[in-house]
C-alpha cells in the first residue's frame, strides 16, 4: 500500500470488480481506451483478473482511494507493455473525481514505486493523440515524447517517457 497526502493506493483485487464494472461500462470513461467504448461484462472480468495477476511480477496496478471519503477515485499502475522490457503507466479516474489532480498525484507515487525496482530505469506513458487530458498529465509528470518507441500495434498513439534520473530530479 502507498499513501500520498490525499490518496491511498493499494493493489487491484477481485473485490474491485464493482468499480471496474461501472468505469469500464461507461462510454465517456472508455472512449480513449483500447476498446474505444464500453467493455462487455466478460471483458471487464478479464481486465480485473489480468490486473490482479500482474502483481505476481511484484508490480502492477493500484486502486486509487480518497483518504477523506474512502471513495474509489480510479486506478493507476505501471505494467509491462507488449514490448518486453518496456513498462508503461496506465490510469483512469472516475468522472466524479476528474480535474482535481488525483491522476498526477497517484501517478507520481506509482512511478516512484516502480522505479524502486531494479529492472526499471524509465517508465513510458502512452495516450491516444486526441486524448488531450491524458497527454497533458503525461507532460505535467515530466514525460517527454519518445516518438521512436512503439509499445502497441495501433495507430494514433503518442508515446512519452521519463527516465529514473529525470524523475528523481523533479520529485526527490
Amino acid at each position: 500500500m502507498i499513501e500520498t497526502s490525499r490518496l491511498i493506493l493499494r493493489p487491484v483485487e477481485s473485490t474491485d470488480l464493482p468499480f471496474f464494472k461501472s468505469f469500464l461500462s461507461c462510454p465517456v470513461s472508455t472512449r480513449f481506451l483500447p476498446n474505444e467504448g464500453p467493455y462487455s461484462p466478460k471483458q471487464i472480468a478479464s481486465y480485473v483478473c489480468n490486473r490482479e495477476q500482474h502483481w505476481q511480477r511484484g508490480f502492477g496496478s493500484f486502486m486509487i482511494i480518497c483518504k477523506s471519503s474512502t471513495e474509489y477515485v480510479g486506478y493507476v499502475g505501471v505494467e509491462e507493455s507488449p514490448r518486453p522490457g518496456c513498462f508503461d503507466l496506465r490510469y483512469g479516474v472516475a468522472r466524479a473525481h476528474a480535474g482535481r489532480g488525483f491522476a498526477k498525484e497517484a501517478a507520481i507515487a506509482c512511478i516512484e514505486y516502480a522505479l524502486g525496482r531494479e529492472e526499471f530505469n524509465q517508465v513510458y506513458g502512452v495516450s491516444k493523440e486526441n486524448n488531450l487530458a491524458s497527454v497533458a498529465i503525461l507532460q505535467k509528470l515530466g514525460m517527454t515524447p519518445a516518438a521512436d518507441t512503439r509499445l502497441y500495434d495501433a495507430d494514433g498513439l503518442l508515446t512519452f517517457a521519463i527516465s529514473a534520473a529525470r524523475f528523481y530530479e523533479l520529485y526527490d
